[in-house]
């Protein structure tokens, strides 16, 4: 099974995709969607149809999203929000389930500590997915452990119909 995991973003997006085939997981992709200062609605529509083309490429079983945690800047809680809308409802519509998981949870599943830092989840990423050295920013590592996660911890995807 094809899965993607996804860390919303205000103006990047990272999303990670991996295999599963029995218990071994493998890489596939990752990377960052970083959508440029524009209108509010231009960028939520940019989100959109990068996403359906990343999901028609490798038509992934399940998508894993990184839950939204409260921060203290309230405008950038409600960009990430709009956001998540948009991925959740892009999900809904090509009718792959989904699963949110928190920060800490995918951090703990890695790397063992849900208050591990950036370097020691990408190393703990790196190491599960059997990944040399690559170049890749924080936002596309989260998203793969977001991936490993969900594919630890499936059971059964949830589907919402917006």
């Amino acid at each position: 099974m094809v899965i993607l995991g996804l860390d919303p973003g205000t103006s990047r997006i990272g999303y990670g995709i991996i295999e599963k085939e029995g218990q071994s997981l493998r890489y596939l992709d990752c990377g960052v969607f970083e959508i440029k200062d524009s209108g509010r609605g231009e960028k939520l529509e940019m989100l959109e149809k990068l996403l359906l083309r990343l999901i028609k490429k490798y038509r992934p079983g399940l998508a894993v999203v990184e839950s939204l945690f409260f921060s203290k800047n309230k405008k950038t809680a409600i960009a990430v929000a709009e956001a998540r809308g948009v991925i959740l409802l892009s999900l809904a519509k090509q009718k792959i389930g989904f699963l949110e998981v928190t920060p800490n949870e995918a951090k703990a599943t890695v790397s063992g500590w849900g208050g591990s830092g950036k370097e020691a989840v990408k190393k703990a990423v790196f190491l599960l997915l059997k990944i040399r050295k690559m170049k890749v920013l924080d936002d596309a590592t989260d998203a793969l452990a977001i991936a490993i996660t969900g594919a630890i911890r499936y059971r059964k995807p949830v589907i919402d119909r917006i």
